[in-house]
């Protein structure tokens, strides 16, 4: 017999979801979640005005990227670091990227292929480690077998350069999609495109290299648990 083969009131009694749901509205509530909602509403509009309303839309993802900036922020100050709140956090990253690149291809659909690849990656890597980090009750940021990563979670400012260079990247695109002469209010000589060419591509180019190490990291600690499973049961 196979737990579908359970009545409804024994399958109830096993169910989690039954037991801790009315227990889990505190924490759905707790403020970096309200910020992740907040987040989740400004990416959806965003996407959804793109095609009609550039810089309405572009004004609504800086404002989701905004609260990826604060949320963790809330986390420490209010003392409601959760499971849930990280995962929120993760996930509603990974689709704002993948959205990000989806349109990019829309709009340079050239350079289609270009963003599928990184949607690709960019999902390899982070649901590998994910998994990886909760097979292991390792902190995707902690102590890393691989040297590389190690060298790049550890240097803070390197760090922070790939994140926000990939982001501003993407959103440097899309702006040169629609304003191609786009130069920099306080240095009107410097264009857009120089920057994203010199200054975000470097570190977005980084930032996939991480991704593949991380990838290839998580993929190394999964097939140690496997290894050791194996051992056991022999």
């Amino acid at each position: 017999a196979s737990f579908l083969d359970e009545p409804a009131v024994s399958r109830a009694h096993h169910s989690p979801a039954v037991i801790t749901m009315g227990s889990s509205w505190p924490v759905m509530l707790y403020v970096p979640n309200l910020i992740g909602y907040f987040r989740i509403v400004c990416m959806w509009s965003s996407f959804y005005y793109a095609q009609t309303n550039y810089k309405l839309a572009l004004t609504l993802y800086v404002l989701n990227f905004a609260g990826d900036l604060v949320d963790g922020f809330a986390a420490r100050l209010f003392n409601q670091s959760s499971n849930y709140g990280a995962t929120l956090d993760m996930v509603t990253d990974r689709v704002s990227t993948a959205g990000l690149c989806a349109y990019l291809a829309v709009l340079y659909p050239d350079e289609a292929f270009t963003y599928v690849s990184l949607i690709v990656i960019d999902i390899f890597s982070h649901w590998f480690h994910m998994y990886a980090s909760s097979k292991t009750n390792q902190h995707h940021k902690d102590n890393q077998a691989n040297f590389f990563l190690q060298w790049y979670y550890g240097c803070y400012p390197l760090f922070g350069y790939c994140c926000l260079a990939q982001e501003f990247f993407y959103l440097a695109k899309w702006i040169l999609r629609f304003e191609p002469d786009a130069a920099l209010s306080f240095a009107p000589d410097v264009t857009l495109e120089l920057v994203c060419q010199y200054v975000f591509l470097p570190g977005m180019l980084l930032k996939q290299v991480v991704n593949f190490a991380q990838w290839w990291n998580a993929a190394g600690m999964l097939a140690v648990v496997d290894a050791e499973a194996a051992q056991k049961r022999k």
